[in-house]
């Protein structure tokens, strides 16, 4: 599983208060969203102009290198999917449990429960990579039962954690902090 944080946004200090109008604050059902693009408070949470940008360079390199994509979940906030539907071609599924811990009232338990058991059920298809597309701190050492897990444990926009599922629970195999990272090994001169 790839987890990936979405491209650039603006920053604003209350987004978690456009987040929940976005997530929860419509009638278009549990894992769908209010579609903020079409809001007044796009400019909140969407991707800004240099986000699209990033988020189609990133997609191009991914066609480019022929990298094998498969199923594409994505958190319900905007600029998870527009990261998804730029970089990844679309997005096959929207999970409001993708969305940062940002704009609900819960505890740190309940979500770290309700974390792995949405992770360890995703659907891993054979030789395709399997795309999350969402926030920071949504990964959190909480989480995966790796013994030594970063101290520091954040993405830049566009980078991705690559985990891994197992009996035991989720193992973080690798982190690519910013995508230059991960695109710069194909490149040789």
């Amino acid at each position: 599983i790839l987890h990936f944080r979405h491209a650039e946004r603006d920053k604003w200090i209350d987004v978690e208060m456009y987040d929940a109008l976005e997530s929860d604050v419509h009638n278009n059902g549990l894992n769908d969203s209010r579609y903020a693009e079409n809001d007044y408070f796009a400019q909140a949470v969407c991707l800004n102009e240099r986000g699209i940008i990033q988020a189609r360079a990133m997609g191009e390199h991914l066609k480019n290198i022929k990298f094998p994509i498969g199923n594409v979940l994505s958190s319900v906030s905007c600029r998870s999917r527009q990261t998804a539907n730029l970089a990844f071609g679309g997005h096959d599924s929207l999970h409001r449990i993708l969305v940062h811990k940002g704009p609900y009232n819960e505890t740190l338990k309940m979500r770290t429960k309700n974390l792995i058991d949405f992770y360890q059920s995703i659907k891993i298809e054979k030789n395709l990579n399997t795309i999350v597309s969402a926030h920071n701190s949504v990964i959190s050492c909480e989480i995966l039962i790796n013994k030594n897990c970063p101290w520091d444990f954040s993405l830049e926009e566009g980078g991705f954690y690559i985990i891994s599922k197992s009996d035991k629970g989720l193992i973080l195999e690798y982190e690519f902090h910013n995508f230059i990272n991960f695109i710069r090994v194909f490149y040789k001169r």
